[in-house]
């Protein structure tokens, strides 16, 4: 019996090619962050996770450094938690 050769492997698209960011500009976005919990602006969070970007627009209610996560409130008593690892924008 003839072995029938393997299919060459493909490389896998992988949902984790975060975007990825110069220190100048996480720097920008940090200080964004920063302003909009200061100041409690609403303001629009760009996120990128498995291999999608989603948006989130509302104000933020605290941010927590050790865990790097963020509550957002979106409205009608609505909060996310979002990881500032995720965070590819900020407006």
């Amino acid at each position: 019996m003839a072995s029938v050769p393997k299919p060459p492997k493909t490389k896998k698209k992988s949902a984790n090619n975060k975007p990825n960011l110069t220190e100048d500009r996480q720097l920008e976005i940090s200080e964004k962050l920063a302003d909009a919990l200061d100041f409690k602006n609403e303001v629009t969070i760009t996120t990128y996770r498995k291999g999608k970007y989603e948006k989130f627009t509302g104000v933020i209610q605290s941010a927590n450094a050790e865990t790097k996560m963020i509550t957002f409130d979106v409205g009608n008593f609505e909060h996310h938690k979002i990881s500032a690892n995720l965070i590819v924008e900020v407006e």
